[in-house]
């Protein structure tokens, strides 16, 4: 019985240290997963999330910084009117989405 036990158990203990090196893999790959997620640009995406677990407030967050990157608007000579004009065309989805109602001065 002595030799039977000590093979079983050297088996046990390798089958243990392969699972355990397995889920530290596993472990480092989620964490790669979560950091390509936190780099994705795709605004879009991340307001549609926001807005299906209710952080309306955060979409709002999102979508600011969105606008607020945007170098072909901030970047150009145009007058402060026409870059607001501007935002509301590009951003019109999103505005709706977010419920945020754009009033046209005319």
């Amino acid at each position: 019985m002595g030799p039977v036990f000590y093979f079983i158990s050297i088996i046990w203990w390798i089958l243990c240290i392969v699972l355990l090196y397995k889920v530290w893999v596993m472990c480092n790959d989620v964490r790669e997963i979560k950091n390509q997620i936190d780099r994705n640009d795709d605004f879009s995406t991340k307001i549609d999330f926001l807005l299906r677990i209710g952080e309306k407030e955060k979409a709002k967050e999102v979508l600011i910084n969105r606008i607020l990157s945007n170098d072909t608007i901030f970047g150009s000579t145009s007058t402060p009117v026409e870059k607001i004009e501007e935002i509301c065309q590009l951003y019109k989805d999103e505005f709706e989405s977010l419920g945020i109602e754009i009033k046209k001065d005319e």
